[in-house]
């Protein structure tokens, strides 16, 4: 199956599979919006890296929200969604995680194929701010969470890869390429373009059963099968 993927910034992508049209996490940049496709806007939290109220300029072409509760809004044709439940929307089925930071993660079934978005799932490392206990039980905290998925075979994973993590940058990364996605894309790396191809160069010739993009550009596109 044939799907578009569209990086716009930071964290938000844009997927078009078939006649559906999904939109990660967004809060700026250009968004490219078919007509004749069913749009879905996915929020993971309220961060403002990872939320802004202009999703609802949009709301004549979407067909639904579905957004964390910890979301604050009043509008209309919003699904809300915490960490821990499967739900169906339309021709999906959700499965949500909880967060290492705030609100959820999403596993999304949609045309047979799995889509991971991570939101802010990731194993946090600190190196001069946290504590080995803080650290151990952050670990444990994200390994719980990505167990829930270890036997779900993802043909694309959405997930972070943020230089602010310095030398373990890919620490959350390389374990979810142990769950071995078809095809990894990362996000949350604050513009530096860089960090996601240094991240390829290292884990490609490891991971042999995942392709690694990297991003140079916002509206970057990448079309691949799954």
């Amino acid at each position: 199956m044939r799907v578009k993927i569209e990086y716009i910034h930071h964290s938000c992508y844009t997927l078009e599979i078939e006649n559906n049209f999904l939109i990660f996490d967004y809060f700026e940049g250009q968004l490219n919006i078919p007509k004749d496709k069913n749009v879905y806007f996915f929020v993971s939290h309220a961060h403002g890296d990872h939320y802004s109220s202009k999703i609802f300029d949009y709301k004549e072409k979407v067909k639904k929200y579905i957004i964390s509760k910890d979301v604050r809004c009043n509008e209309d044709n919003v699904v809300f969604v915490k960490h821990d439940e499967k739900i169906k929307v339309d021709e999906m089925e959700i499965t949500t995680l909880n967060s290492t930071d705030v609100g959820v993660a999403f596993m999304i079934n949609i045309l047979g194929k799995n889509i991971f978005f991570a939101g802010d799932l990731n194993d946090w490392y600190w190196e001069m701010e946290d504590s080995i206990m803080q650290k151990n039980d952050m670990h444990a905290r994200f390994v719980r969470e990505i167990d829930k998925i270890k036997n779900i075979k993802m043909d694309i994973a959405f997930f972070l890869v943020d230089p602010r993590q310095a030398g373990q940058y890919g620490l959350g990364g390389k374990q979810i390429l142990q769950l071995k996605p078809k095809n990894f894309l990362p996000m949350h790396f604050w513009e530096d373009y860089s960090i996601t191809t240094k991240f390829k160069d290292v884990y490609t010739p490891i991971y042999k059963d995942t392709t690694i993009y990297d991003i140079q550009n916002k509206n970057q596109i990448i079309e691949l099968d799954i």
